[in-house]
């Protein structure tokens, strides 16, 4: 399963190549596509909705909350895609540092990547995944 906070950090030491090593990736915004709202359970392809939950922190310690509750397009029917909508889905979440799916194809994290959005496919509980990244 993907480690949802840790971002690869290349690094070199001595002259020499060195073990890569991971530093916390928290995005201020994440998306996520839930369809029970308890766990990330929906296919990011498949999904007519995505929550925004924004991740901050303050003098009492890290926090998420729920921002808005994003429609957008359905860009996978009959196990294909139709890349444009694939591309309109990304673009719409655009502002997100990091979009958490139940499942997500490589089509899928190439669209978000070309963004500089980080796709993942972390069938977990929602409020752990948030509570982990917000700790972060």
């Amino acid at each position: 399963m993907a480690d949802i906070h840790a971002r690869p950090d290349p690094g070199t030491a001595g002259g020499r190549s060195s073990p890569v090593r991971r530093r916390a990736y928290r995005p201020e915004r994440v998306a996520v596509a839930t369809e029970s709202g308890v766990s990330i359970d929906a296919c990011f392809g498949r999904t007519g909705s995505f929550r925004i939950y924004r991740l901050s922190e303050d003098g009492e310690g890290s926090r998420y909350e729920l921002e808005e509750t994003r429609p957008g397009p359905v860009p996978c029917r009959d196990r294909s895609h139709d890349d444009g909508v694939l591309d309109a889905t990304a673009e719409l979440l655009k502002d997100c540092g990091m979009v958490l799916a139940g499942k997500i194809g490589p089509a899928a994290v190439k669209a978000l990547s070309d963004r500089g959005i980080v796709g993942l496919a972390a069938p977990l509980e929602l409020e752990d995944a948030l509570r982990r990244l917000a700790r972060r």
